[in-house]
């Protein structure tokens, strides 16, 4: 999938940028010069939503043939732009710490596993509210933040989870439920211990299974009772509260053993899960 996102024509300062790619979809985090102005335009053969942190002394925005909208505080509020439509803008912005967060994706790869068929309009909403949509794309700030190691498996779901909660707004339709069989769910397992030390991604555990990724986190957690997510977190920390039982490796090598390749996001994860930090839980085995 292309890395695309919006034109900035003019602009005097270099905007900061953050941005990674999953299968049919990818995030960006970007963080404007402060009090930067700029040109935009924007037409693509992918969807665009985006959440603005963003206040602006002055500026305008146009899709199509509609009259130029001139909101200047912008923050919490969101702009969808469908593939093939087009928007253009100019901006000035305020003295402050701007920022917005976006979803590119690709209907054509997310159709089928989502169970939806895409809207073929091209009508483009400027500047409403969903909080649980800006809510999903918030977290994706947090997710591509500085020295934050991101989780291939909590980003796919949280992904497939925001553009499902955009089209079910612009639709206004479910998406069919599946069902795990015990046999599935016997391999998923069975895959998700043999490789606690590696990546484990949501697109590994589906295949597993047989589904598609949003068929599969949807099914696994009303089976399971918890999100792929959150069940591969807590077996890796309870293969690591197993090693640090036996006294063998050190604390590094405790880390690594179950997946984890940030030491201080171990630390953190495990202390969430157990009450206490690995070293204190080595100390009290002592």
């Amino acid at each position: 999938m292309s890395d695309q996102h919006f034109d900035l024509k003019h602009s005097r300062g270099e905007a900061e940028r953050r941005h990674r790619a999953w299968r049919g979809f990818s995030v960006e985090h970007v963080i404007p010069a402060r009090g930067d102005s700029f040109d935009y335009k924007w037409q693509s053969d992918l969807h665009f939503c985006a959440v603005h942190d963003i206040v602006l002394k002055d500026g305008g925005i146009q899709a199509g043939n509609d009259r130029e909208d001139h909101r200047r505080d912008l923050r919490g509020l969101l702009t969808h732009v469908p593939a093939g439509a087009d928007v253009e803008g100019w901006s000035e912005l305020a003295g402050r710490r701007n920022a917005y967060t976006a979803i590119y994706f690709n209907p054509g790869v997310l159709h089928e596993e989502l169970d939806q068929r895409f809207t073929d309009d091209r009508d483009v909403r400027l500047y409403f509210r969903d909080p649980e949509l800006a809510g999903f794309l918030q977290r994706f700030s947090r997710v591509l933040a500085p020295g934050h190691e991101v989780d291939d498996l909590f980003a796919e779901t949280l992904g497939l989870m925001t553009v499902l909660s955009l089209q079910n707004r612009e639709m206004g339709q479910a998406a069919q439920n599946r069902v795990l069989s015990h046999r599935a769910t016997a391999r998923v397992v069975d895959y998700v211990d043999a490789n606690l030390a590696g990546p484990i991604s949501l697109e590994d555990l589906a295949a597993e299974a047989g589904l598609s990724r949003y068929h599969f986190n949807r099914a696994f957690k009303a089976d399971m009772g918890e999100s792929p997510y959150q069940y591969v977190l807590r077996r890796r920390i309870e293969h690591a509260r197993l090693l640090l039982e036996e006294r063998r490796l050190s604390l590094g090598e405790v880390a690594a053993a179950v997946g984890f390749r940030d030491a201080s996001y171990f630390q953190r994860a495990f202390k969430a899960r157990t009450g206490m930090n690995p070293s204190e839980f080595a100390r009290k085995l002592r």
